[in-house]
C-alpha cells in the first residue's frame, strides 16, 4: 500500500516536484484537478480570492489512490493552500497526509500555523525560491522512507 503522490498545479511547478519525488521513491503520482479555469491574469486574481476566503472547488483525481498515505503537493496562493487542496483534505483523512507546499515566499511553518487548528496533518514540507529543489526532494524521499 505505502504512499501515493497527489499534486495540484497551475503553472507546472508542483507537477515537476511531484514527478521528481516519484522518480526518487517509486511512488505513483496522481494529478488533482478542479472545475475552475485559473489561467491568465483573471485566473491569478481569482486564485488569490478563493485562497484568502477559504473557498473549495469540485475536484477529481486523474487516477486511483491505492495507498494508505498521501503526499499532497500544492502551491501556496495568497499565503494559503489552494482550494483544490482544501477540498482534498475534506475528503481524505488529513492525519495520513504529508503536505508539501510550493511558494515563492511563504514558508511551510507559516502554512502549518494557519492549518494547525483545522487539520491534523502528518507533517508539512515546503519549497520556496531559496530552497535547493533537488536536495529538498532527496530529504523528503528519505523522510518518507522513515514514516
Amino acid at each position: 500500500m505505502g504512499w501515493a503522490i497527489v499534486y495540484f498545479t497551475r503553472t507546472g511547478n508542483c507537477e515537476r516536484i511531484a514527478r521528481k519525488l516519484s522518480e526518487m521513491t517509486g511512488y505513483p503520482t496522481i494529478k488533482l484537478v478542479d472545475d475552475v479555469n485559473w489561467s491568465g491574469f483573471l485566473g491569478f486574481i481569482k486564485a488569490g480570492f478563493y485562497a484568502l476566503t477559504g473557498k473549495r472547488t469540485r475536484i477529481r483525481l486523474e487516477g486511483k489512490i491505492d495507498a494508505e498515505r498521501i503526499v499532497l503537493v500544492t502551491p501556496i496562493w495568497a499565503g494559503s493552500i489552494t482550494p483544490a487542496a482544501r477540498s482534498f483534505l475534506d475528503h481524505f483523512d488529513p492525519s495520513k497526509v504529508l503536505l508539501v507546499t510550493v511558494s515563492e515566499v511563504t514558508t511551510p511553518e507559516d502554512v502549518h500555523r494557519s492549518l494547525r487548528r483545522k487539520y491534523n496533518l502528518l507533517g508539512i514540507h515546503g519549497f520556496t525560491r531559496r530552497t535547493n529543489e533537488d536536495e529538498t526532494i532527496k530529504h523528503l524521499a528519505e523522510t518518507l522512507q522513515k514514516l
